[in-house]
């Protein structure tokens, strides 16, 4: 029997992971680099599937899978393709389900983190930058961390992202590869302007956008119900500043990303990240 479990990494999935441990009475220790559970307020939404929400349903307390289920945008109901032109090549209709927890719901990494952390205070550990891991000879497991510290376990887990370090220490040759391709994402926030010129795909769900030379444009708006008042339940209002369309839980936008060749943005091909103004240059 496990006696206790490390888990490296405060992101989705290791938060998901340590619930349900808890939940079934095991000895769980997370470790996040970050300083505090709000240093990285930004992201766009995940959308969960109908397998996900299932899974989230054993691993959260009741109370708080409701809530979950309750900080969801509107559903998706379509999947679509357009052409260059905006014209619809392929539309799948997603299955809709009367049940929230059957159907694929999109919500805030934002709120969906702050709901993992609910309960978990003296598990997660922050500010504990993991360094390496070393194997005892009876069967143990010690993880390091760069402030010198260590910790023995029965297991431990990387849940800490696509440049996972344990994954670079367990399989050095597991190499990411670069595809050749760049992307410009971004979020822009729905008001009667945006609605008119945003394609009505994109109210339906996921769209791609194909275009010529490996050029392809993702777009999804974000929604919420509406109340009886026409309004939408808790989004912001449309003169909100740029930080609530970042950090906003509740704010309604388009989401966007447009992905090509690299040398069909050679500005951007060798950076790591870029600002506004670069972007709108290139």
């Amino acid at each position: 029997m496990l006696s206790k479990v490390l888990i490296i990494g405060a992101g989705t999935g290791g938060l998901c992971l340590a619930q349900g441990l808890k939940q079934a009475g095991v000895n769980v220790s997370v470790f996040e680099r970050d300083r505090t559970p709000t240093d990285r307020l930004q992201g766009y939404r995940l959308h969960i599937s109908p397998s996900g929400a299932r899974a989230m349903e054993h691993c959260l307390p009741s109370a708080l899978f409701r809530e979950f289920l309750a900080s969801a945008a509107k559903p998706n109901t379509a999947v679509s393709f357009l052409d260059s032109d905006l014209k619809p090549l392929l539309t799948l209709p997603l299955v809709t389900d009367p049940k929230a927890e059957s159907r694929e719901l999109p919500v805030s990494r934002i709120t969906l983190r702050k709901l993992l952390l609910r309960g978990l205070e003296e598990v997660v550990h922050f500010e504990k930058r993991f360094h390496h891991y070393e194997q005892r000879p009876d069967g143990r497991v010690a993880a390091h961390f760069e402030d010198g510290s260590e910790i023995e376990g029965d297991v431990l887990i990387g849940a800490d992202g696509a440049s996972s370090t344990i994954r670079g220490q367990l399989l050095p040759d597991a190499r990411r590869i670069d595809t050749g391709i760049v992307a410009i994402s971004g979020k822009t926030q729905l008001n009667d302007s945006v609605r008119r010129l945003t394609p009505s795909a994109f109210f339906r769900g996921p769209t791609l956008v194909l275009g010529s030379g490996g050029r392809f444009l993702f777009g999804s708006a974000v929604e919420f119900p509406h109340n009886g008042n026409g309004h939408s339940a808790g989004a912001l209002p449309v003169s909100s500043p740029a930080e609530d369309l970042l950090f906003g839980e509740r704010a309604e936008y388009v989401m966007w990303g447009l992905s090509c060749r690299q040398d069909l943005l050679p500005e951007l091909a060798h950076r790591g990240e870029a600002g506004s103004d670069e972007l709108m240059k290139a």
